[in-house]
């Protein structure tokens, strides 16, 4: 049965009718919600979110289209990967690919709302914050990406005269809690 609604819904789409779209949105979104609800359901299912974000995305990304479908699919599947951080904290691998699709999904967005602005500068600052919350929550090792990733910032028209002396103060603010606290 489902390959014969598969089937009809690729045959419809070659032949142009209008409500293939929204039925193959409607099906990867009704798909989606069922991963999701599972995986919220079952704990040891906990990574079925991941995929369910995915559908959901895609599914809302059929009805909305344009920069805005893409924009869903990006950030939806993001949320999918936080998700599964947040019902299982021990994953924290997910963050990562979490932190990159929901930056790419806020590049989407501002370049929609403002076509044109440059907003790459964005994907470095969210992918530095990325690394920066794994640092936050103990991985000593994202320091080095995360700072990495801030360099080029340094550089771009307009960023790099805030962001040196922003880095300054921080880079001082967390020496002096690291000498307050006896963190060495």
């Amino acid at each position: 049965m489902a390959l014969l609604l598969v089937g009809l819904l690729f045959l419809w789409e070659r032949m142009g009718f209008p409500l293939a779209r929204p039925l193959w949105g409607g099906g990867m979104a009704l798909a989606g919600v069922a991963l999701l609800a599972m995986g919220l359901r079952d704990r040891t299912r906990f990574l079925w979110v991941i995929p369910g974000g995915a559908l959901l995305g895609l599914g809302l990304g059929a009805w909305l289209g344009g920069n805005f479908g893409g924009l869903s699919f990006l950030g939806l599947t993001g949320l999918g990967f936080l998700l599964a951080y947040v019902l299982r904290p021990s994953e924290w691998w997910a963050l990562i690919p979490g932190g990159v699709l929901l930056t790419l999904a806020l590049v989407a967005f501002v370049e929609a709302l403002w076509p044109g602005l440059d907003a790459a500068w964005l994907l470095f600052l969210g992918f530095a914050a990325t690394f920066g919350v794994l640092f936050a929550l103990g991985h000593r090792w994202a320091l080095w990406p995360a700072l990495g990733l801030l360099v080029p910032l340094a550089f771009w028209e307009g960023v790099g005269e805030a962001l040196v002396p922003l880095a300054l103060v921080f880079l001082g603010a967390w020496l002096l809690w690291r000498g307050l606290t006896g963190r060495a």
